[in-house]
């Protein structure tokens, strides 16, 4: 067992993403950088993070986290992954429901794996009049 993290390949935000049951391909829906709303505070009724992750050794504890600008997280979800071979690309999708936004601003995705920061996403939330 190693204690390297794993490496990250992509961390996408979208509505949905569905896994043909058939094939095991994830297809990914909706994918955005920005959610925009009339008023605040705002529930987003289905948000959905798609990531892809390799070099991962044994079970290695993952954590999403969905934070404001001033780091306070929304949303937190833990996940233990297990990687059969370091050489192969896990693929998960983990789909947030009802997430309150408070007010306009940035927001930001943070993926660690037992703690070491794997990639952050960085997305706005607009107001429209």
């Amino acid at each position: 067992m190693s204690s390297t993290p794993p490496v990250c390949l992509a961390l996408v935000v979208c509505d949905a993403v569905w896994r043909d049951p058939a094939t095991g391909k994830h297809t990914l829906l909706g994918c955005f950088s920005a959610i925009g709303a009339h008023q605040f505070p705002v529930i987003h009724p289905q948000l959905a993070v798609y990531l892809a992750l390799t070099d991962g050794y044994s079970t290695v504890p993952l954590e999403l986290r969905l934070i404001d600008a001033e780091e306070k997280a929304l949303t937190t979800t833990k996940l233990d992954v297990q990687f059969g071979d370091p050489l192969a690309v896990v693929e998960i999708a983990v789909h947030l429901a009802d997430v309150t936004f408070p007010a306009p601003g940035r927001y930001r995705l943070q993926l660690t794996a037992s703690g070491t920061p794997l990639m952050e996403r960085r997305f706005g939330v607009h107001g429209h009049t």
